[in-house]
């Protein structure tokens, strides 16, 4: 089952393909509470949130700017800092395809300017907020940095880019107000987004004609996945799933599940919109399920994993899926194909209901921001425009943050992508079609960390017997509102 084989990955929705045999009651698997197919109540938010979500899917329909058939030229600047010596510290997360790509584009721009030399610091993503903490806590925070949707949780040290897009030092010509608005806040440009992604799950197709399953149908439910789950785990040894980013699975994607326009934030990042702990329920319920037959990593074994594609489960051949982020897929598909563990696919998130809310839609994968205290913001900011505007320098990086947000970069590098990478642009395309995707806030309040922590921590206890999933999720539940009143 792990020879080495070509890495083919395809989207799932274009495979006639049904869910038989993960759907199946064969002695394997293990039937989803009722719950999961049932949902409860739902509450609508306030006032304020429906029209704060109003404004901003306006806003995205309204901004239609940047298309290819309007592409104008990005022309780069001969000297930066009037051609003077100076050096600017630059760091990012991720995995080592990251790196690698990320360390080429630096010396592109320094080779391009001599007078500018660039130190850099890639880590893997705990590693790297850790160090955010230190460096933020002595006020000398690196010149450049990556940031997430987690951005506002920096504005206090964060450089307004505004008046370098206004003085045409970073080129926004070729790119929509809708991708800008993603990391605009009260009048400021905060960050420069460098693509746009979706959640995805990756799954070995190998493994799944091993087991004798069905490959995913684009509306699977959380039923099908758990019976898939299970039967990968008993045929081929491995885990049935890796890793299920377990706060989104409840909280910020599952919510969204339920009903079209939940959501568990509300969109003005001012506290929950849902009024009860019960939808939660049920996915904790299957994780403690799938984590006691073993078809699921228990907290140790995912500690153990780490944090990068390369490092999944999936990648090592150690499970048959996961769940991640679109602009994951590439690494993750390559460490496998290293690996030899087989041919890799993706398949949509499954969803509560067959015919229900995907709960998801396209979103900013990561961006750059400026320190506000950096003694060479013009470099800084000339360093941004080169990253996101040179198409020789996107030909490096090749969509791995997410796809582009520039229409001159998506046209100058699309026939250079593989078919692989052809397959990620055409999946967050499809996601983004979605009309119930419109709905789907996808803000990250800076209360989130804590609830996220709080989250695992209440799941492991369910794990360990100490407490009921009913019981967890009250707890998460009442402690996130706490998180909005302190």
């Amino acid at each position: 089952m792990k020879a080495k084989k070509v890495m083919a990955l395809m989207m799932a929705s274009a495979m006639a393909v049904s869910m038989a045999a993960c759907g199946s009651d064969g002695g394997t698997t293990t039937k989803a509470a009722d719950e999961t197919t049932k949902a409860p109540e739902t509450t609508k938010g306030s006032d304020e949130t429906t029209k704060a979500a109003d404004e901003t899917t306006k806003a995205a329909e309204e901004t239609k700017g940047g298309e290819e058939g309007d592409i104008k030229e990005v022309v780069f600047p001969e000297k930066v800092n009037n051609g003077e010596d100076c050096t600017i510290r630059f760091a990012w997360w991720g995995g080592q395809t990251r790196h690698e790509r990320t360390e080429k584009v630096v010396e592109m721009f320094m080779e391009k300017y001599p007078n500018v030399t660039i130190t850099t610091e890639p880590s893997d993503f705990d590693g790297y907020f850790q160090k955010m903490a230190t460096l933020v806590g002595g006020g000398d925070v690196w010149d450049v940095f990556q940031l997430g949707n987690n951005w506002a949780e920096y504005t206090d040290i964060i450089t307004d880019l505004t008046p370098y897009i206004e003085d045409g030092t970073i080129n926004t010509d070729n790119i929509s107000d809708g991708f800008l608005a993603t990391t605009y806040d009260l009048g400021k440009q905060m960050e420069i987004s460098l693509g746009t992604n979706a959640h995805v799950i990756i799954y070995n197709a190998d493994m799944f004609a091993e087991a004798g399953l069905d490959e995913p149908a684009e509306n699977w439910t959380w039923e099908d996945y758990e019976k898939c789950a299970e039967a990968l785990k008993e045929v081929t040894g491995e885990y049935g799933s890796s890793s299920l980013e377990e706060f989104y699975g409840a909280c910020t994607v599952g919510v969204p599940q339920w009903e079209d326009g939940l959501n568990f934030f509300k969109a003005d990042n001012s506290g929950l919109m849902i009024d009860k702990p019960d939808y939660m329920v049920p996915f904790i319920e299957m994780i403690q399920r799938m984590t006691e037959s073993g078809a699921y990593p228990d907290r140790g074994a995912l500690n153990e994993m780490g944090t990068t594609p390369e490092q999944n489960f999936v990648a090592t051949g150690e499970a048959a899926m996961t769940w991640a982020l679109s602009n994951q897929v590439i690494a993750m598909a390559k460490a496998a194909e290293e690996n030899g563990v087989g041919t890799l696919k993706i398949a949509t998130l499954p969803r509560h209901s067959a015919d229900g809310p995907s709960g998801y839609a396209v979103k900013s994968s990561q961006g750059l921001a400026i320190y506000n205290k950096t003694k060479y913001p013009d470099v800084c900011a000339e360093f941004i425009n080169f990253f996101i505007n040179s198409p020789e320098a996107n030909q490096v990086l090749a969509g791995e943050r997410g796809v582009p947000i520039t229409s001159a970069v998506r046209a100058a590098i699309e026939p250079s992508l593989s078919e692989l990478e052809k397959s990620v642009y055409d999946y967050v395309g499809m996601v983004g079609e979605w009309e119930d995707s419109k709905n789907v806030f996808i803000n990250e309040p800076s209360q989130q960390n804590a609830i996220k922590d709080e989250f695992k921590n209440q799941l492991d206890k369910v794990n360990a017997g100490s407490i009921t999933a009913e019981e967890a999720a009250k707890n998460v539940f009442d402690f996130a509102n706490d998180a909005f009143t302190r």
